[in-house]
């Protein structure tokens, strides 16, 4: 059951317990809105006539949150449920807060409050909607209108303005006219509001709203961007090259690439969306996971949540969907096919004009993971799998969590490999499966054998399942490979657990979601994300802000004049800095979001990139942020992704090697070499890594001879 649903089961309880002792309970606010749309409710609130007191009273365990306004805190377990006697405010105090406040009935609250569509009451017993304020009507309508007059609600509260454009871009409603109005000539007082405030709102806007690109259109047309990021306002009308630029200017650009963040979210469309439900017809209640049942075959979506951590190798994860897995004896490839491969490459090497050209590793780099690959599936190293009391472990493993923990479809057990098509129920992620897999197998396998140490190599290769044409050549892949591989009936272990696939009923099995082909969307890593909702708005909102100061007129590389932004990513960085610093972002959101956008051209290099270095690119802690805007600074304006594809090809091509290894040199074998410490030791050291991730040395051995010639006498 999910959260929102047991908050839903207490706050009836707590309307159930009220109303039992004679008073007036209802269901309040956004989620009497949000019900009525058909939309889950973020949360449930409650409102009364009984006293704070008597609501204290009422039950064993409560939080005076905001007893000064009549607001209780009920608790329930791990659910808390807000409960507000109903009350009046008299006069302002700060434009936050009102003076003063006094105790009222239903009504008189809800006349207080500040948009039609927030201001209704339902009763969950009676099954009755309270509607004093026309809210219903303007559900219908789709328009965010301010209760009784705008200007009036907007004194009381100045942070109402900022909250009108966030319903109004969340929803996809329209701003009732004179509600605008009032905004615009009281848009100034926006600046007495903390920052923290304006904050919270702007990102709800930003990362809540379908097309938040015309929420910030709108900010603007009201007169509020100019005061809360007077840093945006010189992009509006900012020229920029019409070749690279043809959506328009920086402004235009922006708001562009906002609206592809989230349209490509799965948020709902006009279309979509739900019209409001009338008085009398139920409240949500459907549990998510129905939903999720009734769908035989889940596509990745390229704007979901998708993750990936890079332990060593890239793990790709997205909610609900099914995987390809492969993991490896821990001795798979044997040394002597390592010496074999040294041997072919010197050979290999002697017959290239210019063995240290970029393209020429690149070559060599793609040949080695060939010749890798090949020698994987042949079956090298003790294959202690090709015995069957030990792939039966394996096998029974598999097995006995399936249907429990997931859904296990074909998986074949090689002589020192295994290959899964796995999917995991919710709450067991694939890492913990995979943990659970190779763990208790390893130790039944040592015991098997009497031997001790690691029995599968640390890492796995794991494959999201993209699409139906995907699952089934996964699923033929596994059933031939003992066939290619010529292995007798006894040296593998070939089945099916309960994962079936139903082929889709409409004729659009193996086609691609919209956009995967086009754009695949990149990282989030799977067990904590590399990048927020939030710092991904604002590195998009803030990757431009630069180009204004720095714009110029130069000639282009076809010698023609045309507008220049040299050096704006590293003046938009500085920009950005001084906003989020004046927004009071933590210092790691705030760092991750500046050093993506001092960064965010290195794109434009990628394919003349030395390997090393673009694995340390696709390495770093925020590699996947700095993906995910260029796919949108793409798709915002000349629409060409060739290198976005190009970096997506090569962590493909790099599923089965760490994107950043573990370094085979460390200073103290320079030392013991007799380098002297100092400088030289870190030149050497990154000459080495470099080296070592561009595949020029087949192993630790050759790489230490080359040190040893290259600097004899340290």
């Amino acid at each position: 059951m999910s959260e929102i649903i047991r908050q839903k089961d207490v706050a009836l309880k707590v309307v159930q317990t009220l109303q039992a002792k004679g008073f007036i309970a209802f269901f309040a606010g956004g989620c009497v809105r949000d019900n009525l749309l058909d939309r889950k409710p973020k949360d449930y609130d409650v409102a009364t006539d009984a006293f704070p007191e008597e609501v204290e009273a009422l039950f064993p365990k409560t939080l005076p949150i905001g007893k000064a306004f009549g607001v209780i805190a009920v608790v329930d377990g791990k659910e808390t449920v807000e409960v507000a006697t109903f009350r009046e405010e008299i006069g302002t105090l700060d434009g936050r807060h009102p003076e003063t406040i006094q105790f009222s009935a239903a009504k008189e609250d809800a006349l207080r409050r500040d948009f039609t569509i927030n201001g209704m009451f339902y009763d969950p017993v009676a099954e009755q909607l309270h509607d004093y304020v026309h809210g219903q009507r303007d559900l219908e309508k789709q328009i965010v209108s301010a209760i009784g007059n705008p200007s009036e609600r907007f004194k009381e509260d100045h942070l109402r303005m900022l909250r009108a454009v966030r319903f109004s871009h969340n929803l996809e409603f329209a701003l009732e006219p004179e509600t605008a109005a009032a905004i615009r000539n009281m848009a100034h007082l926006i600046t007495r509001i903390s920052a923290e405030r304006i904050e919270t709102e702007l990102t709800r806007t930003l990362t809540d709203s379908p097309k938040p690109g015309d929420a910030l259109q709108q900010l603007h047309e009201l007169g509020l961007l100019e005061l809360i990021l007077p840093e945006i306002l010189p992009m509006v009308g900012q020229e920029q090259p019409p070749q690279f630029h043809p959506e328009g200017d920086v402004f235009e650009h922006t708001v562009l690439m906002l609206n592809l963040m989230n349209e490509q979210a799965g948020k709902p469309t006009p279309q979509e969306r739900p019209a409001a439900k009338h008085v009398g017809q139920t409240f949500q209640s459907a549990h998510p996971e129905d939903e999720l049942a009734a769908n035989p075959f889940r596509p990745v979506e390229p704007s979901e949540s998708l993750h990936t951590t890079h332990r060593r190798l890239p793990h790709w994860h997205q909610d609900s969907r099914i995987y390809f897995v492969t993991f490896r004896l821990a001795d798979s490839i044997a040394k002597t096919k390592l010496e074999q491969w040294k041997e072919e490459l010197d050979i290999w090497r002697k017959n290239q004009p210019n063995s240290n050209a970029e393209q020429t590793l690149r070559e060599q780099s793609r040949l080695y993971r060939k010749k890798q690959q090949v020698w994987l599936d042949q079956g090298h190293g003790s294959c202690v799998l090709e015995n069957p009391a030990i792939s039966g472990i394996v096998e029974l493993t598999l097995l006995h969590f399936d249907g429990e923990r997931y859904r296990l479809g074909d998986y074949v057990v090689m002589p020192n490999h295994v290959h899964v098509i796995v999917e995991p129920i919710k709450g067991h992620p694939l890492s913990k499966i995979m943990q659970s897999w190779k763990g208790y197998s390893a130790h039944e396998i040592n015991q098997v054998l009497g031997t001790k140490g690691p029995v599968w190599k640390d890492e796995s290769f794991d494959h999201i399942v993209r699409r139906e044409s995907f699952f089934f050549k996964f699923q033929d892949y596994i059933r031939e490979n003992p066939e290619k591989a010529r292995l007798d009936p006894q040296g593998f272990r070939l089945g099916a657990g309960t994962l079936r696939l139903n082929l889709a009923a409409d004729g659009q099995a193996g086609k691609p979601a919209p956009h995967v082909e086009q754009a695949f969307q990149p990282a989030l890593p799977e067990d904590k994300q590399t990048y927020t909702p939030r710092e991904l708005a604002y590195t998009v909102l803030l990757h431009d802000v630069g180009k204004p100061p720095t714009a110029s007129v130069g000639l282009g590389t076809d010698g023609e004049p045309r507008i220049r932004f040299d050096g704006h990513a590293a003046v938009s960085a500085e920009m950005a800095e001084v906003v989020l610093t004046r927004l009071k972002f933590p210092n790691k959101e705030k760092q991750h979001i500046v050093e993506a956008i001092r960064g965010h051209m290195r794109f434009m290099d990628v394919q003349k990139m030395r390997t090393s270095t673009l694995r340390k690119m696709i390495g770093a802690e925020i590699f996947d942020l700095e993906m995910e805007l260029h796919r949108l600074d793409c798709l915002g304006s000349h629409a060409m992704l060739d290198n976005y594809d190009f970096v997506n090809n090569y962590m493909e091509e790099m599923a089965n090697e760490p994107i950043l290894p573990e370094p085979w040199l460390r200073g103290h074998d320079l030392i013991g070499m007799g380098i002297k410490e100092g400088k030289l030791i870190g030149k050497i050291l990154k000459e080495a890594y470099d080296a070592q991730m561009e595949d020029r040395f087949v192993d630790r051995d050759e790489l230490l001879d080359w040190v040893r010639s290259s600097y004899p006498s340290g």
